[in-house]
């Protein structure tokens, strides 16, 4: 049995097929400025790729002051749109101490977010269903209860549905 082989094309003679240029403009979504905090004092401007109805939603808690609920499927844009609303509630209430308050539901949610949890900021018991008790605690806890009174703007992540 006799094999033989077969000519290859050096690598270097083959080339790739032509494609159209692609420019960096076309590929990203819109930039929106945001302030990004820093250290040393003032805030300097960052960018974040927001989506029209992103930047729609961050319109209406900042500059209307709405409540809002925003949910979506992974790799939407959640957290990106809450590190937006984060920054520019920061710049909206830079003299303002402690009136921005961020938590979320569990214990692994407020650390991704830099929060604490709900329960632990309020002074709330989870599973204390007599409001007069929890308004007890509240009352007999300090902290907890200066952040009830200086809290502007209070942001839960990962709420439970």
């Amino acid at each position: 049995m006799s094999m033989k082989r077969k000519a290859v094309q050096p690598l270097s003679s083959v080339t790739a097929p032509k494609k159209s240029k692609v420019t960096l403009e076309s590929f990203f979504s819109p930039q929106v400025p945001l302030p990004k905090k820093s250290s040393d004092g003032p805030t300097e401007p960052s960018h974040a790729a927001l989506s029209s109805e992103q930047i729609r939603v961050l319109h209406m808690v900042i500059d209307e002051g709405k409540s809002v609920f925003f949910t979506g499927a992974a790799g939407t844009g959640k957290s990106l749109l809450l590190r937006a609303i984060i920054r520019a509630l920061r710049k909206k209430f830079s003299k303002t101490k402690d009136a921005i308050s961020i938590t979320a539901s569990t214990g692994m949610a407020a650390s991704n977010v830099g929060g604490m949890t709900i329960h632990s900021w309020g002074a709330v018991t989870p599973n204390c269903n007599d409001i007069n008790l929890m308004i007890k605690c509240i009352k007999t806890c300090r902290p907890a209860l200066q952040r009830w009174k200086k809290t502007k703007v209070l942001i839960i992540d990962e709420g439970l549905l």
